[in-house]
């Protein structure tokens, strides 16, 4: 008799615990959410850069206007898991992978620039060289980046509910590609020491030095061909052309990698069937970008490019990209997704919950 008590009680305990923990999964399915959703919106960067004379040797009369960043537009795309941790599945948190493609225009209005250089027929002689107009380069940057989310959300009704989700964004990879259309004057001033060539470092060209610059012809030729002076003396040699066009139009830079940032998103949902939201809302996002030393140490110009017959027929060039130092990125604008509630077992069988708030009743969340 003893045996079969025994054993009535151990099936109790084992039957209880198996609904216990049936129970506990239940719970669990019904506050673990997966999101999929598509942001669209506006992009703009303050952008601080260096100032390029401090990469020219010896510079003079260097003038440049600030880099600005413009015409910016963005598309991302996340995927993010959620867990709802109180009583009535209002506090939660979350994480997820999320990646960026955004376009924008980087231009700079005026560059001058006036320093020692050297080419294969002269060792030293001072070069000129200065924008025919501004340069804007397109600008296209991608960026992968691990959202961590705290997360709020309030019932309205059985299918209508609001959510919102804030946190930080980890950086952990980011490449800018460009496409310019920049074109330079380069003019050259050379001075001799008998027959020794030198630099002429005073502001002013000293009187004794030749200039082949379009304001020197023009002042003693009004009406000349500055394009046949400036072909003459490229064709002897010098280092000098009008209207030079990049020899590499387009590139990619990359900046530093492990970045913070931060984001926050406001959203209604409505569940279209038991368990699975549409979600529809705004979005903010900002993250600082930093340049690494080597990209700042370059030139954005500095040589004539020629063909095989010596003639001059473009420049080096190296984006503007390079002497950002860092930017602060704002993006903005409008998401689109759906989440999914992991309530398996609520899909099957629904069943009353005391909290009146699960997916099982078919509440929005």
């Amino acid at each position: 008799m003893g045996k079969r008590i025994l054993c009535l009680v151990a099936i109790i305990i084992a039957a209880e615990t198996h609904s216990a923990v049936a129970q506990v999964r239940s719970e669990y399915f019904r506050s673990l959410s997966a999101d999929l959703q598509v942001n669209r919106g506006m992009l703009t960067q303050n952008v601080k850069a260096i100032p390029f004379s401090t990469n020219y040797q010896d510079a003079l009369n260097a003038t440049q206007s600030d880099i600005k960043f413009n015409s910016g537009k963005s598309m991302g795309y996340d995927f993010r898991l959620g867990y709802y941790f109180n009583r009535v599945r209002s506090l939660g948190v979350g994480v997820g992978i999320n990646y960026y493609k955004q376009e924008g225009d980087l231009t700079m209005d005026t560059f001058h620039v006036e320093f020692r250089a050297s080419d294969a027929k002269y060792p030293t002689f001072r070069q000129v060289i200065s924008t025919t107009r501004g340069i804007k380069e397109t600008i296209t940057s991608t960026s992968i980046n691990i959202p961590v989310l705290l997360r709020y959300k309030k019932d309205f009704t059985e299918k209508l509910a609001l959510t919102v989700d804030a946190g930080i964004l980890y950086n952990i990879n980011v490449k800018n590609t460009y496409n310019t259309d920049a074109n330079f004057d380069y003019e050259a001033i050379y001075k001799f020491e008998g027959t020794v060539p030198v630099y002429d470092n005073s502001p002013v060209p000293d009187g004794s030095s030749l200039l082949i610059t379009k304001a020197e012809y023009l002042k003693d030729f009004p009406k000349g061909d500055v394009r046949t002076f400036f072909a003459h003396h490229d064709s002897i040699g010098k280092s000098v052309g009008l209207n030079l066009s990049a020899d590499e139009k387009s590139g990619t830079v990359k900046y530093k990698k492990g970045s913070l940032g931060y984001t926050g998103e406001v959203a209604v949902n409505y569940m279209v069937v038991r368990n699975i939201c549409v979600r529809a809302g705004v979005y903010y996002t900002a993250q600082s970008f930093t340049n690494t030393s080597t990209n700042n140490a370059l030139r954005l110009t500095d040589k004539v490019v020629e063909n095989t017959s010596g003639t001059v027929t473009g420049v080096n060039y190296n984006s503007l990209l390079n002497e950002v130092q860092n930017v602060k990125s704002n993006n903005f604008g409008f998401m689109l997704g759906v989440r999914v509630y992991f309530n398996k077992m609520a899909w099957k069988a629904p069943v009353n919950d005391m909290n009146k708030v699960t997916p099982a009743q078919g509440r929005a969340h």
